[in-house]
């Protein structure tokens, strides 16, 4: 606006007329600014598009009258028209949008800008009226009126403006402290403001006095030693150092004293901040006491359950009755035992023992009976396979097998042939059984080197047949799985129903 007051008087000097034509668009972009600029201080939505069409409707008429109908009378009439419609729509927001705190100030403006349109509105009315104007010295009395009148104004609603600009920012900065006080005063954690360099309490909040036991008047203004809060002056050095080096400490936990000289367990966090170049302490005091104790409550119940988490990890590897290596754990051993002798080139045994006629056990002795026998052939096996790397397993029902990691052919056949007089040995009576008086085992007996087989699978075949052959031959003995006896298995006739 002012630059286009300043390039009106450019107007009668010839090199400079080319300015003088843009003096009243920008008049008019001036206005157009203080329109938007006054919306958003009211935090109004603009429309873009309003003031934009303005000023180009503005622009075709002004230069139409301008340069394809030459007329003093067309150009100052668009040009009071605008600012008349301008000046309205400014006092309209200040009248009617217009916040609570500003309503005085907004009020003035909005008379203001009231007042300046009636004005131009009158002068488009005269203008209109009059016949028309050769140059603008024709109306030289109207424009020195206006000239003034806009200075007149200009000064007021700048004024105003002021006013209203000082308004919102005293009411922004009593609205941030009373957020910060809320903020302060609410929040379920103790809160405290103090200098650094002696303690002296500045302010608490509610949650501080119901936790420490002193009332507000006790404690703002007084030192930090004064009411006793720490337990332990030892844990204040530590958290005052910890401040100064870093300029912030968080969740701190400390033993702090009350009022009555109760206890509790707090957990302190805070900030050093700079306030008119002195040092202040802004912290927080949360009371952990209960979390203390449900925090031992937890570990107890963590260890519970760590103990019940072993326990089902060992029931999930391990046979129920017999309470040795189940299957599950036999096959994850059996791959891992292979491909670890498959690189170290090392013989791998297997002996896989089957009691005989069991199933006749349990028809003549009961299942119970049955699962004591299990147990203890069990027990048996546990005390013969003690060395440190073998695993003794229940295979399936009857079924049991042994893991002999680099174990050659003789050892395995002088275990496996333990094993079978200790079956023997354990004179379990078993009247049902068409070989002996006591319960008696078939074990089949292999040794592999994992570096010629491709899977532990194979391994588990051939000793799978061995045993096969051992109830073939006549049960309660041990058979080694060689290709003699692999012959033998297939040529000798195999009565299926009986085995």
């Amino acid at each position: 606006m002012a630059l286009g007051f300043i390039l009106m008087i450019t107007v009668n000097i010839k090199s400079l007329e080319l300015f003088a034509r843009i003096a009243n668009p920008l008049l008019i972009l001036g206005h157009i600014f203080l329109y938007i600029g006054i919306k958003q201080f009211l935090n109004t939505k603009v429309n873009r598009w309003q003031p934009i069409t303005i000023f180009v409707v503005f622009n075709l008429f002004y230069y139409y009258f301008m340069f394809i109908n030459n007329s003093v009378s067309g150009r100052t009439f668009i040009i009071t028209t605008t600012i008349a419609i301008i000046s309205f729509m400014i006092a309209y927001e200040l009248f009617f949008k217009k916040k609570r705190y500003i309503s005085s100030s907004a009020n003035f403006n909005a008379i203001v800008f009231f007042v300046y349109g009636c004005f131009y509105t009158v002068r488009t009315f005269r203008v209109s009226i009059l016949p028309s104007l050769d140059s603008y010295i024709n109306q030289l009395d109207i424009l020195i009126a206006g000239t003034l009148l806009s200075i007149i104004m200009s000064t007021l609603w700048t004024f105003g403006l002021i006013i209203m600009v000082n308004q919102r920012l005293n009411m922004d900065n009593q609205l941030e402290k009373e957020k910060f006080q809320s903020i302060f005063n609410t929040n379920l954690d103790a809160q405290f403001i103090m200098r650094l360099n002696d303690g002296f309490v500045i302010d608490v909040n509610d949650v501080f006095t119901q936790l420490s036991g002193y009332s507000r008047a006790e404690v703002i203004g007084t030192s930090n030693q004064e009411i006793s809060l720490w337990h332990n002056l030892a844990d204040r050095q530590l958290f005052i150092k910890e401040l100064n080096d870093k300029m912030i400490c968080e969740n701190m936990e400390f033993i702090f004293r009350r009022k009555d000289k109760s206890q509790f367990a707090g957990m302190i966090s805070a900030k050093i901040t700079m306030i008119h170049a002195v040092a202040y302490i802004i912290g927080v005091i949360r009371d952990i006491t209960e979390s203390k104790l449900n925090e031992l409550q937890i570990n107890k119940l963590l260890e519970q359950l760590e103990i019940e988490k072993n326990t089902a990890q060992l029931n999930s590897l391990t046979d129920s009755m017999t309470e040795l290596s189940n299957r599950r754990y036999f096959d994850e051993a059996l791959k891992t035992e292979f491909f670890r002798l498959k690189r170290s080139e090392s013989p791998l045994s297997l002996i896989m023992l089957d009691i005989d006629y069991f199933k006749n056990f349990n028809d003549s002795y009961g299942h119970l009976a049955g699962d004591q026998c299990l147990r203890m052939i069990a027990t048996m096996l546990k005390n013969i396979i003690r060395r440190a790397p073998d695993i003794v397993a229940r295979y399936g029902g009857e079924e049991f097998i042994v893991i002999l990691p680099e174990t050659d052919e003789n050892g395995a056949k002088i275990l496996a042939e333990r094993i079978r007089k200790a079956v023997e040995e354990l004179a379990i009576p078993h009247a049902a059984s068409d070989i002996a008086k006591y319960v008696t085992a078939s074990l089949g007996v292999v040794t592999v080197y994992p570096m010629e087989l491709e899977s532990p699978e194979e391994a588990l075949k051939l000793v799978d047949e061995a045993l096969y052959c051992a109830k073939r031959k006549g049960r309660n003995c041990c058979v080694y799985r060689t290709n003699e006896i692999a012959e033998m298995c297939l040529i000798t006739p195999v009565n299926e129903e009986k085995l």
